[in-house]
């Protein structure tokens, strides 16, 4: 395969989604805005304690993505602890092939000698000895496997003691949603995410196959607590995610949006801590006790 037939595989999943009505919608659109804003800010809130983690070591502090797609968030983060210290490794796991080219085309543009990307199925083992990794970072993911507490338990096994995970996935059935999702609408979303169990896409990892789901294991954030908090996770900070999702031309209606906006805005002026479960989404930074 040739330059532009490799890069033409790469880039048609962004060309087919740009040619829908849905690409660029504002309210779908900020919500991985803010996300990704709330990551940085929860790095740089909390940079004292990760900079703990490097006193008196000699070798880099390891920062794993599990699931890292094409490492979008990984070279954000990597900007940020590295304003403060230049003692890091970055390795992001990904099972889809594309997104891994994608990711090391990133890699050799940055050229960032201190990242690299591995191919591994994240619901198996993860590719690491027992309390290697400083810092995980593992940005929605937990929400698409089949047995969540199976895959923070390998995440614990590879966390160094007071080590750190850094989670988002969806707050759902968040406060709002609570208010008007019916017991019979709650009983449909159930039968769609039991539907989405027998559905899923194989990926080939190093000619095995990963099975990728929808959204399967969806929880609010205080259950997602008392989970993390039985397996030895404790938390430290919240971020806050966006309000909803959106994503449709009913959300993305000028007067819809800027109420949304106006809502948005009054909230930040609010502990994180008061207002995280009105969010569409948990981010979530937590240490594993000792």
């Amino acid at each position: 395969m040739n330059l532009d037939e490799n890069l033409m595989k790469i880039l048609g999943g962004k060309f087919e989604y740009e040619r829908t009505i849905r690409c660029a919608t504002p309210s779908g659109n900020y919500f991985w805005y803010r996300k990704r804003q709330e990551i940085v800010k929860l790095f740089e809130r909390n940079i004292s304690l990760f900079l703990d983690s490097q006193m008196d070591k000699a070798a880099p502090c390891l920062f794993v993505d599990i699931g890292c797609g094409e490492s979008i968030d990984l070279f954000l983060i990597r900007d940020s602890l590295e304003k403060s210290s230049s003692g890091w490794h970055f390795i992001g796991l990904e099972a889809d092939p594309t997104s891994l080219q994608v990711a090391n085309l990133r890699k050799e543009y940055n050229k960032a000698d201190n990242v690299d990307f591995i191919s591994c199925d994240v619901t198996k083992k993860l590719p690491f000895q027992d309390a290697e990794v400083d810092i995980i970072y593992c940005s929605e993911v937990i929400e698409h496997l089949l047995e969540p507490e199976l895959f923070l338990l390998e995440i614990k096994r590879v966390t160094k003691p007071n080590g750190y995970l850094i989670l988002t996935t969806p707050n759902e059935p968040n406060v709002f949603q609570s208010a008007y999702w019916s017991k019979i609408r709650l009983q449909k979303m159930q039968a769609e995410i039991e539907a989405m169990k027998e559905e899923h896409q194989q990926v080939n990892v190093e000619a095995n196959n990963a099975f990728l789901y929808g959204h399967i294991s969806l929880r609010t954030i205080r259950e997602w607590d008392d989970t993390l908090g039985k397996i030895g996770f404790k938390n430290v900070d919240y971020g806050r995610g966006a309000v909803t999702y959106g994503g449709t031309p009913f959300f993305d209606n000028e007067w819809i949006l800027g109420t949304r906006f106006l809502l948005e805005a009054v909230l930040d002026l609010l502990p994180r801590r008061w207002v995280c479960n009105l969010s569409d989404q948990l981010i979530g930074l937590y240490r594993l006790d000792k």
